[in-house]
């Protein structure tokens, strides 16, 4: 899993990549690129029992290969001082997005979950695109933005920068 906690410890955006899937039904036109299915949610740590807690999250995504690499290379040249802030989302109907920008203690980090499609689909309404977005802002430590970006890369198996 690679997770991204903020500069506090006690709030975290977690990815899981869950492994290869088929091409979702609904993007019939992109058989070629590798899907892999994971889930995507902000956490929350109880310090009474240590744990980490849902706060709100996405059960399943598909998120193309290709895609997830092109966030990792955002992020490598952030950290390598190269890029100011990049903004991130793996499709134009994306369930998620990421937006990084760079501070000098590491960065500001905007996560968006369009949570339409789950709500689509346990409360039986039309999906409306954005119309159900959570957003959330925090910072995150330099060192924090290394471990996300190297357990990114290890779930990909993503050479080393």
């Amino acid at each position: 899993m690679a997770e991204l906690r903020n500069d506090s410890g006690s709030l975290r955006l977690a990815l899981d990549l869950a492994g290869g899937a088929p091409t979702p039904p609904a993007l019939p036109g992109e058989q070629g690129e590798g899907w892999l299915l994971a889930s995507a949610r902000l956490q929350t740590h109880d310090r009474r029992d240590g744990e980490w807690w849902p706060l709100v999250g996405l059960p399943v995504i598909y998120l193309s290969r290709c895609s997830l690499e092109e966030l990792l290379r955002a992020l490598r040249a952030l950290l390598q001082g190269g890029s100011p802030g990049f903004a991130w989302r793996p499709g134009d109907d994306a369930l998620i997005g990421l937006q990084l920008s760079a501070t000098p203690a590491g960065a500001a980090v905007e996560v968006g979950l369009d949570l339409g499609a789950f709500l689509a689909e346990v409360a039986g309404v039309p999906r409306r695109p954005g119309a159900e977005l959570s957003l959330f802002r925090f910072l995150a430590a330099q060192a924090d933005l290394v471990r996300f970006s190297d357990a990114l890369a290890l779930e990909l198996g993503a050479p080393g920068p």
